[in-house]
């Protein structure tokens, strides 16, 4: 990146546009809509160094010469619009050459519509091509608008319902008679205006992270072959999911042959339905033949169906982390599904985006011909990640629990970070800023996406002071902000420009970080405490959070100690000054407001002058962790609350255990944290055989309105991901203490086993080796260590 194209800020500067925004004539908004755009140019030479730059709200894919080129752009909100840059050389041609674009609007977010841009370039930078009124477009009629809509997800709630009959045929190549199709509708409210000037797109930000993967996976197995009745569901005709969700018997009726062939790089499988209705007025029904195909572990991936089809021939594709009870089953929530409608001949039908999923469904419809399955894979889309990070160790249960660590952070990676990859898709602002970036850190060394989250989050705050709880998506419920989450986001800036050594996040961001304390000060009490600071989240579990919430008020002294040394960086007196009357203000009482000595742990919370009768492992942990006890204090909450359990404590939900393990280590009771490792994730996670970390101690319901109710919990979510860092970082006694890693300080620790360790940084991979009891450490030779 030339200083020519850097901002004031260190950001890649936006392009000029010579493009227009353009959509189809008519309703801009309309939801699940999909579009067909096109226009032919002529190159007048060898193509060099020509790239081509396009956005799209919601997602496009795009053709050269009928060719695939990629798909985008990262999700963003109106205001702060990713638009991404492909090399296309290879695309095109001297000559005459043809760009097309799907657009598809998704339509479940506010202040959006549908719109495409797209400009192409040569070398010198000037345009080739770019979107406007000339170019023509039709409605994408293969796409059906009315599939059935999950309002849990925030990226594609929508069921897909393709017909691959309905596709026009070579619509994207050179040559092909668009006559018919309509004039584009450019976008613009005086039918000139420019990018960055169009509303709602007001800003334009070239991507900073790369490309996703797209690697096939075959099923490692199969699960079940079945058929069932090919009932229609005419109370909800377009959810795919109750037909999905019926539990089939013995192959009887149908055909399914050589099922296995689908796990392996050749041979052949097919399918029928059935046709004794067609020989036998006696006969009654029709029976659906199903294959429930494992991958061995939770993906992100577009599935890819190769087959010899049948005209008008179905096959509904379903999408599951899990088995309930054995059986595929999709109907109690989160009903993802797609239905792929055959033409005659050879075909391909590979979704518009992708899913997460272990178990994939495929049940046949209308089928009353043989239908030959060439392959089914999983095309693989997830963030390309350097394997960097490392640990190993002597003890398997903890390998195995960083194992599945590690694999949780890789799921909820693409091109946006998010909760889980299962149900929401969203970009939660605590589970992030708390456990994900610093576990990427630790195991990848990346902090291109990091630092996308840290900008696009920033992008999305309140007049309130706090940010918005998920950034990804458009999101402008201010009133339900959680209030700890912002918090996180500014320790985490801190430790992001600590990890990077890159100056711009701190003078970019201090101003948004600065309103989230301003904006904590003012629930500031007598006592130097928050009480009823807003809405607290810490975690799932029934943590009493009313008045002074201990908690709360420890995450409140973290956020304090990074805005002080923020402030230090930025040699802002006043607010150093703030930040350290604050600090010593809530140490000062913190445990004589919220210790309990009769229990000899710190309370919830304090309402009215009252100590609550509850106490839990969050609010303790957050008090050993931030100094808010004195030795005694803390000593008696090791040995109570996490040593002896002589205590009635609420457990400390997986997202909030960061802070647990910590506090432990802080304490010099690595012991006790390595084994709350293996009784938590190694019982509850590894031994029942997860392959990514699970969002919740159960996977069956939750104890978060304090008795067990039943309901379905994530196997992939990264905020319940914390040991791919500590078991690497915290073992090899690793603090940064000097921007970038120039300075770390490394205090290895002793333990029963060998082990190795290596963290990755920007000046290269520090490495811990303990073998046999000798400990040796290794550091890039541009840091300096102290132990």
């Amino acid at each position: 990146m030339t200083s020519e194209n850097v901002s004031a800020t260190g950001f890649e500067k936006g392009r000029r546009w010579n493009a227009r925004w353009i959509w189809a004539p008519g309703d801009p908004k309309a939801p699940n809509s999909y579009y067909y755009f096109r226009k032919e140019f002529t190159l007048d030479g060898p193509p060099a160094a020509t790239r081509l730059h396009i956005t799209a709200d919601t997602r496009y894919q795009l053709f050269i010469n009928g060719r695939l080129v990629g798909r985008g752009a990262p999700q963003s909100q109106p205001f702060f619009q990713y638009y991404d840059t492909h090399d296309v050389d290879e695309y095109l041609r001297e000559g005459l050459n043809c760009v097309a674009v799907i657009g598809n609007y998704v339509g479940n977010l506010p202040d959006t519509r549908g719109g495409v841009l797209a400009e192409l370039v040569n070398g010198d930078g000037q345009t080739l091509l770019a979107t406007g009124p000339a170019w023509r477009v039709t409605r994408a009629a293969a796409w059906s608008p009315d599939g059935h809509y999950y309002r849990g997800n925030k990226t594609t709630p929508y069921q897909e319902f393709y017909d691959a009959r309905r596709a026009p045929q070579g619509w994207s190549d050179v040559g092909f008679d668009d006559s018919q199709w309509t004039r584009a509708a450019a976008i613009g409210a005086r039918g000139k205006d420019r990018p960055p000037a169009v509303i709602p797109w007001i800003n334009l930000v070239p991507r900073d992270i790369p490309f996703m993967t797209a690697d096939p996976v075959l099923p490692v197995r199969v699960e079940k072959v079945e058929e069932s009745l090919d009932l229609i569901n005419r109370s909800r005709p377009n959810d795919l999911a109750p037909g999905l969700s019926m539990v089939g018997g013995p192959v009887k009726y149908t055909r399914v042959e050589d099922p296995d062939n689908l796990c392996r790089a050749e041979g052949d499988t097919v399918v029928r339905c059935s046709v004794n209705h067609l020989e036998s007025l006696d006969f009654d029904g029709l029976y659906a033949p199903a294959i429930v195909l494992d991958f061995g572990k939770v993906l992100m991936a577009r599935c890819e169906i190769r087959l010899n089809g049948v005209d008008g021939g179905m096959v509904d594709i379903g999408y599951a982390e899990r088995l309930i009870d054995g059986h595929f089953n999709i109907a109690m929530e989160c009903e993802f599904a797609d239905r792929y409608t055959m033409a005659d001949g050879e075909q391909t039908y590979e979704p518009f985006t992708w899913k997460a999923f272990r178990f994939l469904k495929l049940r046949f419809h209308s089928c009353f011909k043989p239908v030959t399955i060439q392959s089914v894979r999983a095309i693989v889309s997830t963030y390309p990640y350097e394997e960097r990070g490392l640990f190993d160790s002597g003890d398997e249960t903890l390998n195995k629990v960083w194992g599945i660590s590690r694999e949780t952070i890789r799921l909820c990676s693409n091109e946006f970070l998010m909760d889980t990859p299962w149900r929401e898709q969203a970009q939660w602002l605590g589970d992030v800023a708390a456990v994900t970036v610093p576990a990427i850190y630790a195991c990848f060394g990346d902090t291109r996406l990091p630092g996308k989250f840290y900008r696009q989050a920033a992008m999305n705050q309140f007049p309130t002071g706090m940010i918005s709880n998920i950034s990804n998506t458009v999101n402008l419920a201010w009133q339900t902000a959680l209030t700890d989450y912002s918090l996180w986001w500014a320790v985490g800036l801190w430790n992001h420009y600590l990890y990077t050594g890159e100056a711009r996040w701190l003078d970019c961001f201090y101003p948004q970080a600065l309103r989230v304390i301003y904006a904590h000060m003012e629930y500031v009490n007598e006592f130097g405490l928050l009480e009823n600071g807003g809405r607290p989240f810490i975690d799932w579990a029934p943590v009493d959070k009313r008045g002074e919430s201990a908690a709360y008020n420890g995450v409140f002294y973290g956020a304090l100690e990074a805005i002080e040394k923020i402030a230090r960086f930025k040699n802002d007196a006043y607010t150093i000054d703030l930040a350290e009357r604050a600090m010593t203000d809530l140490r000062a009482n913190f445990q004589t407001r919220l210790f309990d000595p009769a229990r000899g742990c710190v309370a919830d919370c304090r309402v009215d002058d009252d100590l609550s009768d509850k106490a839990s492992e969050q609010a303790n942990a957050a008090a050993v962790l931030w100094g808010l006890c004195d030795k005694d204090g803390a000593r008696q909450i090791v040995e109570n609350v996490f040593e002896k359990k002589s205590v009635k404590t609420t457990e400390a939900q997986p997202f909030f255990s960061v802070v647990v393990l910590n506090a432990l280590d802080k304490m010099g009771r690595f012991d006790l944290a390595l084994q709350y490792v293996r009784d938590r994730w190694g019982k509850r996670m590894v031994e029942r055989g997860a392959t990514s970390v699970y969002e919740e101690w159960y996977c069956n319901g939750s104890y978060r309105g304090g008795e067990f109710s039943g309901f379905l919990r994530t196997h992939s979510h990264a905020w319940s991901g914390c040991p791919a860092e500590f078991l690497i970082r915290n073992l090899m006694g690793l603090e940064i203490l000097e921007p970038g890693c120039r300075r770390v300080r490394l205090a290895p620790k002793q333990t029963p086993f060998d082990y190795t360790a290596q963290y990755p940084t920007p000046l290269g991979v520090i490495e811990v080796l303990r073998q046999d009891g000798v400990i040796k450490t290794s550091a890039p030779e541009e840091m300096e260590v102290t132990q």
